[in-house]
């Protein structure tokens, strides 16, 4: 623990469970930590709706250590294009903001620190956005006897995207598939519960189309930088031919 101050960590935590401040034993104050100690997990993210969240965890150590508390004069600033706003925290070692826009740009994210100290950051470049289509008809249940048929545009092409189902009564399953804009899925991709055959239940289709970009190695190794395009349809699952006899789960909620 060369790059923690021990009697500062110490005395912040017993500060924590004195005061009942609403810091934890879970967190540190990052006046304790110098950036050479840090872990950075950076996410943006534009899910369609116009905007793009941009969200920084924060740790010491590696991607499972104790997260950090951002204290005065330290904060982390996310810009794309034209636009630079200061991340708020939303739980413990997480800062986000959503910034309006979801163009292919580059998105940065500094972390501000006072004189004492290195600054840091990183920076990826958000994919284009694309608009999906769900060409089974999603107004109508879909049979887990029938193949999903998808289609998105543009395409990019060269590139992959990643396809992902969940939903409570199926297995979730991911794949990659070449961003060639359609994709079908065979019905063996929606894989029934045991303890849910026979049952009907909503199921969420996405895909992500991602860029992997750099962080400055001041931060730990490990540290990461992800801009991702992500859209997605939920659908109504409903029991393939196979299932039935096995009668509905009285227990269950769609």
């Amino acid at each position: 623990m060369g790059e923690l101050s021990l009697q500062h960590i110490a005395g912040s935590l017993i500060a924590c469970a004195i005061l009942v401040s609403g810091c934890s034993l879970e967190d540190v104050d990052s006046d304790a930590i110098r950036t050479r100690g840090m872990f950075a997990d950076i996410l943006a993210l534009a899910p369609g709706d116009g905007s793009t969240l941009v969200r920084v965890d924060l740790s010491v150590g590696g991607d499972n250590g104790t997260s950090i508390n951002l204290v005065a004069p330290d904060s982390l600033e996310a810009q794309a294009g034209e636009v630079s706003q200061i991340l708020s925290r939303s739980g413990d070692g997480r800062y986000e903001q959503r910034i309006p826009g979801e163009s292919a740009a580059e998105v940065s994210v500094r972390l501000l620190r006072g004189s004492q100290d290195e600054p840091a950051g990183g920076s990826a470049f958000l994919p284009a956005p694309f608009v999906m289509v769900l060409e089974n008809d999603a107004a109508q249940a879909v049979s887990r006897d029938r193949a999903l048929r998808l289609a998105w545009d543009p395409p990019v092409a060269g590139q992959s995207i990643l396809w992902s189902v969940s939903g409570r009564c199926i297995w979730s399953e991911s794949g990659i598939t070449p961003d060639d804009g359609s994709l079908t899925l065979p019905a063996e991709s929606l894989r029934v519960r045991g303890t849910q055959q026979g049952e009907v239940c909503d199921v969420q289709l996405t895909l992500d189309r991602s860029n992997a970009g750099t962080v400055e190695p001041v931060l730990l190794p490990g540290s990461g930088f992800r801009a991702v395009q992500r859209r997605g349809v939920k659908f109504v699952s409903t029991p393939a031919g196979s299932e039935e006899g096995a009668g509905p789960n009285p227990d269950a909620n769609p």
